[in-house]
């Protein structure tokens, strides 16, 4: 699980090094009021391992934005699309942000996976360095899928956070499943409860074929119950 933390700095090197002469990039710019406002602007390397965020300079950004909330950069490389979540550290002024990236840079348009809402164990913790490094352990209902996993929201998470992870995926054969997600967003159940959804940015093929196989197994489960239940009745 440690090594989880070297990765995350080789990312941050990686993501640092791509903006260090400028490059063009979409913005999703937080505002006041709207989830947020896509904006073309241009994202350089800063010092302090931030980036700078130049926006259209004919429009006054200073009172519209939400610094409490993240920004998001949708740029290109080798090909592929990526987005990169950041906070915003400074208001630099009427179109200027500085801002610091938490990588990694997740890719766009990646292939979709059998979704399935189960219960299993696992483990996590937050790499970012003023967080707690003891590692928790969750016996929930989870939605999972190759791609992602959501959880019950904890109070220790935040939007833009790495999280190494460890699954136990429970069937004919106990799988445990190492991998680093990302926090991407907060949502409401139909329950009430809040939840967050984390994206996989590192895992080995390998693995990823263990939770899609374990989606499908425990899928064909509630069929064969289902069908179990009409036959009684």
């Amino acid at each position: 699980m440690f090594a989880g933390k070297v990765l995350w700095i080789e990312m941050l090197e990686t993501l640092l090094d791509h903006f260090r002469n400028g490059r063009e990039a979409k913005i999703l710019v937080p505002v006041h009021g709207q989830r947020a406002m896509a904006v073309d602007g241009s994202v350089r390397t800063s010092a302090d391992n931030g980036l700078t965020i130049a926006l259209p300079y004919e429009r006054n950004f200073r009172d519209i934005i939400n610094p409490r909330e993240t920004c998001q950069i949708i740029f290109s490389l080798n090909g592929q699309e990526y987005r990169l979540i950041s906070r915003i550290r400074t208001v630099l002024g009427p179109s200027d942000l500085l801002v610091i990236p938490k990588p990694p840079a997740i890719a766009l348009q990646e292939r979709e996976f059998f979704r399935i809402d189960t219960r299993i164990q696992l483990d996590y913790y937050c790499l970012a360095a003023d967080r707690s490094q003891q590692a928790r352990n969750l016996d929930v209902k989870v939605n999972i899928s190759g791609s992602g996993i959501r959880i019950p929201a904890p109070n220790d998470l935040h939007v833009g956070d790495l999280v190494a992870m460890v699954l136990h995926l429970e069937g004919k054969t106990l799988d445990r499943v190492d991998c680093l997600a990302q926090v991407v967003r907060f949502c409401n159940l139909p329950n009430g409860d809040q939840a967050v959804a984390l994206h996989f940015t590192e895992i080995d093929n390998q693995d990823r074929d263990k939770i899609v196989a374990f989606c499908l197994a425990r899928e064909r489960e509630i069929l064969r119950t289902k069908v179990r239940t009409r036959d009684l009745f």
